[in-house]
């Protein structure tokens, strides 16, 4: 019974120390049932929100995201769109087309809810 306590407190001491390190590296620690791909508050959420308000239900360009952005008071260029869009295109959470909504062609990639 003895060794049973020293065992639990070990653990315990062990889990209180990377609660502290990962204080100090600025790590957001993650409560269980609450574990994303991403990170809360990024880009990624950001557009991962407007794609489950249905805002993509038409194909839209990367300047009708920045402009539905800034009306929630996101000012992003397109540049800070690329990577998030191609990383939530590979989740298939979007798809990229080249359509309009109409299905006539588009010079530009769009993107439409998966």
């Amino acid at each position: 019974m003895p060794r049973e306590k020293e065992l639990s407190e070990i653990v315990r001491t062990l889990q209180n120390h990377e609660k502290r390190i990962a204080k100090l590296e600025g790590k957001k620690i993650v409560k269980s049932g609450q574990k994303t791909w991403y990170k809360p508050g990024t880009t990624i959420e950001k557009i991962i929100l407007l794609a489950k308000g249905r805002f993509f239900k038409d194909p839209r360009a990367i300047s009708e995201i920045i402009s539905e952005l800034k009306t929630k008071d996101y000012h992003l260029k397109a540049s800070d769109l690329t990577l998030p869009l191609r990383k939530i295109v590979r989740k298939g959470i979007l798809n990229r087309t080249k359509k309009n909504g109409d299905g006539s062609p588009s010079k530009r990639w769009l993107y439409v809810g998966g």
